[in-house]
């Protein structure tokens, strides 16, 4: 699938004069964050600006893990802060698990719907959506295997963001997510409604699950985050150059359950394993001695016959 990233611009929003920053994006702080208020005590936070290449990214300048709520919140408050709206309505989506074993891949089939009379200059213009998978526990993605994937142009823009470790087991890591950027094909200059169409698949993992009662550890994916990004390439930071906004509507997420049932040690069983595992280990450890020992004095006599 061929995806493409937009409106990659520098820390300074693509303008080097700092009043004309100040103007164009008001929210727009020094770093390439905004600066978001509102009117509750907690703290003020960092938004990821609208051009920014990847949304994700600014979250985890400020969070260690990856918590749904306060992820969703995040989202909010960067849709507040790039208050510039195009109306897109999900359709339809299909979330499954492709494969078997330990190694599988995330898809996601879904239908759009885009109303470009929404977009205050529709000349120029191109759009992307931004699909956010947050992985559960116990899964991970691998970031070296997505930039193999982008070296082969499977995608063009894909990030993973969160616990990258790869070595670690369910109950010693915390979450992940996966972010792509995927093209709207449709010319959006049209000024007519149009619906699209597209269909992803992130390569997952799962990591060694702690030990259960009935061998299995069973993991919920929940619904992707999707956003629809609109702008013109290479312009600067503004309301008219930059919208972001959410694709809301769809199927009931129930119907797009997808769960995963990895095989798990029995705890029951666990005492009588690492007995066996320990007498396996202590009789392998004599035998090698008793080997050792024999080798050394069958050598040792053939030195004294020469």
């Amino acid at each position: 699938m061929r995806l493409r990233s937009l409106l990659e611009l520098d820390g300074n929003g693509g303008s080097d004069d700092g009043d004309d920053k100040e103007q164009c994006c008001p929210h727009l702080r020094e770093g390439g964050a905004f600066d978001y208020k509102n009117d509750s005590d907690e703290p003020t936070s960092s938004i990821a600006p609208c051009h920014e290449k990847y949304i994700s990214k600014t979250y985890f300048k400020e969070h260690e893990r990856l918590q749904d709520s306060s992820f969703q919140n995040y989202i909010v408050r960067v849709l507040e802060g790039n208050p510039e709206r195009v109306h897109a309505e999900l359709l339809d989506l299909h979330h499954n698990l492709v494969g078997e074993g330990s190694h599988r891949h995330l898809s996601s089939y879904l239908r759009y719907s885009i109303e470009p009379d929404s977009i205050s200059d529709p000349s120029g213009q191109q759009c992307e959506i931004i699909l956010i998978e947050r992985l559960p526990s116990g899964i991970f993605a691998d970031p070296f295997e997505y930039q193999h994937l982008i070296r082969r142009g499977v995608f063009k823009d894909a990030a993973v963001f969160g616990d990258t470790n790869l070595e670690l087991p369910s109950f010693l890591s915390s979450r992940s997510m996966v972010e792509v950027h995927i093209e709207v094909d449709s010319n959006i200059t049209t000024g007519q409604k149009f619906s699209g169409e597209v269909k992803v698949e992130l390569p997952v993992h799962a990591r060694y699950p702690p030990v259960g009662n009935d061998g299995y550890s069973r993991i919920e994916f929940g619904k992707p985050d999707l956003l629809l990004r609109c702008g013109t390439e290479g312009s600067a930071c503004s309301s008219q150059n930059c919208s972001l906004s959410s694709i809301t509507g769809g199927a009931d997420p129930g119907q797009n359950a997808v769960s995963w049932s990895i095989p798990a040690g029995i705890e029951t069983r666990a005492k009588v394993v690492s007995e066996v595992t320990f007498a396996s280990a202590l009789l392998s450890a004599a035998l090698i001695i008793v080997v050792s020992l024999r080798q050394s004095s069958v050598g040792g006599k053939f030195f004294k016959q020469s």
